[in-house]
């Protein structure tokens, strides 16, 4: 059955309650159809970042930063840097999610997870050598953070999502235009933009989705 099935989104296996978690993976949607005339608040935007930044992460570094971008002619400068996407301004609230290059948390972190008692000392500065190597070079300190924070990403997706709001992660942007304007310091990538507010109504049947037989491969592909 594909996952676009509406049955299959919100019935349990066996007769079984859905865990909520489960019903909010199979609900989410991308949304375009924002409302232009309401608001996200400091408080609810506060929580969408906590919300993101409880995200897993490599060793926890937490290697993502978060920029929202609110103010009306900013955010045509934003959807200007976006193609063209109106809907980024209709939404009232663009976050870019921005990626650590260089393991700058790396000393905080495993002085954390010493403290924590999860490693001795002499074991958290090795494993913390080891982690810091992996971003020697510039194509893996990329991916460390691309892949980091777009786990960050989708925990935002999915807490918007759970407050009634509406989300969509775009990548179709100036990625260099969109870092020189915000601001990023050169160690800092733009990830993905994420338009987010409150919705605006329903919005278009989703499409279909591949089914598992497809794309489950077991042992080996």
């Amino acid at each position: 059955m594909s996952t676009g099935d509406t049955k299959f989104e919100t019935d349990a296996a066996h007769d079984e309650e859905i865990p909520e978690a489960i019903r909010a993976i199979r609900t989410r949607r991308s949304g375009h159809n924002f409302d232009p005339d309401a608001e996200l608040d400091d408080e609810t935007l506060e929580e969408l970042i906590r919300d993101a930044a409880i995200a897993p992460s490599s060793y926890n570094l937490q290697p993502w930063e978060f920029v929202a971008v609110q103010d009306d002619d900013r955010l045509d400068e934003v959807v200007e840097l976006a193609y063209g996407q109106e809907h980024v301004e209709e939404a009232g609230t663009a976050i870019l999610v921005v990626g650590h290059t260089e393991p700058e948390t790396a000393d905080r972190v495993f002085d954390e997870w010493v403290e924590a008692g999860r490693f001795d000392e002499e074991t958290g500065q090795q494993v913390k050598e080891q982690t810091v190597a992996g971003y020697q070079s510039e194509q893996a300190g990329r991916d460390y953070g691309i892949r980091n924070a777009s786990l960050a990403a989708q925990n935002l997706l999915l807490s918007a999502h759970a407050r009634g709001l509406t989300a969509t992660p775009m990548t179709g942007f100036d990625f260099e235009g969109m870092a020189e304007f915000l601001d990023l310091p050169e160690d800092k990538i733009p990830v993905m933009l994420i338009a987010v507010g409150p919705t605006g109504g329903e919005e278009p049947e989703r499409l279909p989705r591949r089914d598992v037989e497809e794309i489950l491969h077991r042992e080996t592909y």
